[in-house]
């Protein structure tokens, strides 16, 4: 009876300890509590252009100038495209609003030109707005297509 005590007691204490170690809640970048993310863009497009992925967003109203961009795509080939599936992203570049690589579009327009793309596969993008300490927000829409040349 006494050897069953301590085998319950051994196994409770495991229990406990696997629930203390593996913890719940979302993972992530730790942020100071006072740090409030940037609005996420919500009208990202891309459209395909003879040798290039063009993308276009505006800069949410709640936004200053001061932020930049990262710039998030994911690329597989047209015949194992899943549009809406999850992706796997990989980040192309962060860029801020005087990079010569980005295009303005009125008064809070930007656009990027995507030049290593391939004929025949299907590329997702999503962006991101970062303040200026590098704390990014949640990204975009996705905005996905098959490119083909034209």
């Amino acid at each position: 009876m006494r050897r069953n005590r301590l085998l319950g007691a051994g196994l409770g204490a495991i229990l406990l300890l696997i629930l203390i170690f593996t913890g719940c809640g979302k993972k992530g970048d730790p942020l100071p509590p006072q740090v409030l993310l940037p609005a996420a863009i919500v009208d990202l497009s891309a459209a395909s252009l003879p040798e290039e992925v063009l993308l276009r967003w505006s800069l949410p109203d709640s936004i200053d100038g001061s932020c930049a961009f990262k710039i998030l795509r994911s690329e597989t080939a047209a015949g194992d495209a899943c549009p809406g599936c999850p992706q796997k992203y990989l980040t192309l570049g962060t860029l801020a609003p005087a990079d010569r690589r980005l295009g303005r579009e009125g008064e809070r327009g930007f656009r990027y030109i995507d030049t290593a793309v391939r004929t025949g596969h299907f590329y997702s993008y999503r962006v991101a707005v970062c303040d200026s300490a590098g704390h990014c927000g949640e990204a975009s829409n996705e905005a996905g297509l098959i490119h083909n040349s034209r």
